[in-house]
């Protein structure tokens, strides 16, 4: 997603691009689109480039633009969405596909562009109101569900096993910071994708302060073992931001305290927070 090819002459190096892509359905007229995000053109490659197009042909184009992503959403967002969408005047504007032409300003479509990314995340909510109402038909027992439900939003005994094996009271297990309403209790292996038994695992979480606690659930930010330490790595882009917030590469997490067993579940849940984590810087890498 990265690379982009194209004949036109308009874009150059250090252009922001807000990029698009459409989803065509053969029985509707004209195409719905989805926002990818704000990307920087970092180099301009000039060709030919000779690439297939869907029937197989040939076609060469001039330029191959190396991208760099500055605000790209966990998916596509799709602008159907919003309540200024209408399928026709997103299709007069955008229907030439990679024309690079400016943003239309009447009606403002930077504005609206912002505003959707601004709010790509509020799905958050509805992820956790799913999850809750997949309890209820997932576990009959009333009990076991609301330790479940809790485990969920960070409260309850998931998070009182987290201070008791941490041993550091209620406070983040990066920054030391002590004040409880700040902190939230995070699960390391996503909690849709962990089992009943995982969910409640304390090796299975972090007390972060809430900004770390944002960063490390969409990796952009995770610990790599080092020397009997776990020690924080972030994502390239945002370290020069994250900085002004205390938060920077080679902080320390101190597991020395934890047991055998315990410190290998530790182990285990963050080798693939990590993998993930580095998964996404590649994805994100600027192609050359």
């Amino acid at each position: 997603m990265d690379s982009y090819y194209t004949n036109s002459d308009k874009p150059t190096e250090g252009d922001l691009v807000y990029v698009l892509s459409g989803d065509k359905d053969p029985e509707v007229r004209g195409v719905d689109y989805f926002l990818e995000g704000v990307f920087r053109i970092r180099r301009r490659h000039i060709g030919p480039w000779p690439l297939k197009n869907l029937r197989g042909e040939i076609k060469n184009y001039r330029y191959r633009l190396s991208m760099e992503p500055l605000r790209r959403p966990d998916a596509p967002v799709p602008l159907n969405t919003a309540h200024w969408y209408s399928r026709d005047d997103v299709h007069r504007y955008f229907s030439s596909g990679q024309n690079f032409n400016p943003l239309p300003t009447d009606p403002d479509y930077k504005e609206r562009f912002d505003e959707l990314l601004a709010g790509y995340s509020s799905s958050e909510a509805a992820d956790l109101i799913e999850d809750l109402e997949q309890l209820e038909l997932d576990v009959p027992d009333v009990t076991e569900r609301d330790v479940l439900a809790k485990a969920r939003i960070g409260q309850g005994r998931f998070r009182a096993d987290l201070v008791a094996y941490w041993r550091k009271g209620e406070t983040c297990a990066l920054t030391g910071l002590g004040v409880p309403e700040m902190l939230i209790a995070s699960h390391i292996k996503p909690w849709r994708e962990s089992s009943n038994a995982e969910r409640l695992d304390p090796m299975n979480g972090l007390l972060l302060v809430a900004h770390a606690d944002r960063l490390f659930d969409r990796y952009l930010m995770s610990f790599q073992e080092s020397r009997g330490m776990f020690v924080s790595v972030l994502h390239p882009r945002i370290r020069a931001e994250v900085a002004k917030l205390g938060l920077r590469e080679g902080m320390q997490l101190d597991t020395s305290h934890l047991g055998f067993s315990d410190e290998a579940r530790f182990r285990r849940y963050m080798a693939e927070h990590l993998q993930r984590h580095r998964d996404l810087v590649n994805k994100d890498k600027p192609t050359d």
